[in-house]
């Protein structure tokens, strides 16, 4: 296809086509790192608060996140965000 033998980027996507039952967990982890983000952000000592999340111990996903942020693992932070964008974005025009 390249007019070359063995190509690299080919190799690279063979993942989802071999494993693709794990493909929606790449927004799902978007959601969580932003929520993460979020909480950061809020906090103002990102040390302390590392340490108070990674601290809550081996629970399942939504009840470390509720345990980190005060919210299940969910869209809600992104949309509050786009929210606020679109409000910032309103008001300057």
């Amino acid at each position: 296809m390249f007019g070359k033998r063995d190509v690299v980027l080919l190799g690279v996507y063979s993942h989802m086509i071999d494993s693709f039952l794990y493909l929606p967990d790449y927004p799902i982890g978007h959601l969580i790192a932003f929520q993460i983000e979020e909480q950061m952000e809020k906090a103002g000592n990102i040390g302390a608060e590392f340490e108070r999340m990674s601290t809550v111990g081996s629970v399942t996903p939504d009840l470390w996140m509720k345990k980190a942020t005060g919210a299940p693992v969910g869209p809600e932070a992104l949309l509050v965000a786009t929210k606020k964008a679109l409000g910032q974005l309103n008001s300057a025009h």
